[in-house]
């Protein structure tokens, strides 16, 4: 209890980092020591208004992590889950802001504020990256149908209006997002570069622009994203798809090249007739000294020497017939 009366700022940085295990422990010690920075400015306070920041930061630090959000319509456990980690984040967020620093008693209102910048980011991004979400669910449409507001006791109520349903939330406040936007904010300036760099592995986007409203920035990011992950797994089908072919291709030579050897072909003949001949007789007379085909030519020669045979023993027939009518004659 005590650390929560004299850096409230930790006690809530300690909250996040029970419910994520995503983000790099630097970035924890890196909000750790911001947060040790603003108490030692607040030294720098009179005594009671150091008093009072003090208090009120204590009061809404306890709030944030006691008080769980109220959620409508009701989301998924998980989604509960992303949606509690990302509300106490933007809490963090609000109580190193110019403007509350400057004016803390705005500190509750600067948090709903951060939390719904955060919620049109992400919900934006969700639209960008999923095509059979409506064109006109736009940074517009979220911002109308997004509300935020504190209740009688100060807890958080997020309400989402329709027609984002339950299962559009469960969706959207994916743990992948959030993180994404976690990383993105916490690092101020400079986040959309850091982000950058640690999804896309150090390499660049192409087209992609940098700058405008933190939503609008974030969410061109995941659009960006997503289209190089689709051309990336695009790349890999095809490869997969050529070695699938060439596999089969060396697969179906092998068992010709020997089907053709021992028809009597000679290895020098084989390799003359693959390097400089026509591979399409090559195919035809493989298929012509297949088992079966031979077996079909030694059937059609039978009958043909069957036919051949009936038709001698037809002639001499006829020969016997007309000895036979020139004698009665």
């Amino acid at each position: 209890m005590g650390t929560k009366l004299i850096i409230p700022e930790i006690a809530l940085i300690e909250k996040i980092e029970e419910l994520d295990t995503s983000l790099s422990p630097t970035l924890w010690e890196q909000m750790k020591t911001e947060a040790s920075q603003e108490k030692d400015q607040d030294s720098l306070l009179p005594k009671n208004k150091r008093i009072k920041k003090r208090v009120l930061l204590s009061d809404f630090v306890n709030k944030a992590i006691s008080f769980p959000l109220e959620i409508t319509p009701e989301p998924s456990p998980l989604a509960q889950q992303q949606l509690t980690r990302l509300h106490l984040f933007c809490c963090q967020q609000s109580i190193h802001n110019p403007e509350v620093r400057h004016n803390p008693l705005i500190l509750g209102f600067n948090a709903l504020k951060e939390m719904k910048m955060a919620l049109i980011g992400i919900l934006t991004s969700y639209r960008l990256i999923h095509p059979e979400c409506p064109y006109s669910w736009n940074e517009t449409f979220f911002e109308d149908k997004i509300m935020l507001h504190k209740g009688p006791d100060g807890h958080t109520i997020v309400r989402f209006l329709s027609p984002l349903t339950a299962d559009v939330v469960n969706n959207a406040v994916s743990e992948e997002l959030v993180t994404d936007w976690l990383i993105y904010r916490a690092y101020d300036n400079n986040g959309i570069r850091t982000l950058m760099d640690i999804k896309n592995n150090l390499i660049d986007l192409p087209n992609y622009k940098r700058g405008g409203k933190p939503s609008a920035e974030f969410s061109r990011f995941e659009r960006k994203m997503q289209e190089q992950r689709n051309k990336q797994k695009q790349t890999n089908d095809n490869v997969l798809e050529l070695e699938f072919r060439k596999t089969l291709i060396q697969s179906v030579a092998g068992h010709a090249a020997q089907q053709l050897l021992a028809s009597g072909v000679t290895v020098s003949e084989l390799l003359n007739q693959a390097f400089n001949g026509d591979l399409t007789q090559i195919t035809q007379n493989l298929i012509d000294t297949t088992p079966q085909k031979l077996t079909e030519k030694k059937e059609t020669s039978d009958k043909n020497k069957l036919s051949s045979d009936q038709q001698q023993d037809t002639k001499e027939i006829e020969n016997v017939i007309a000895g036979l009518l020139d004698e009665k004659a």
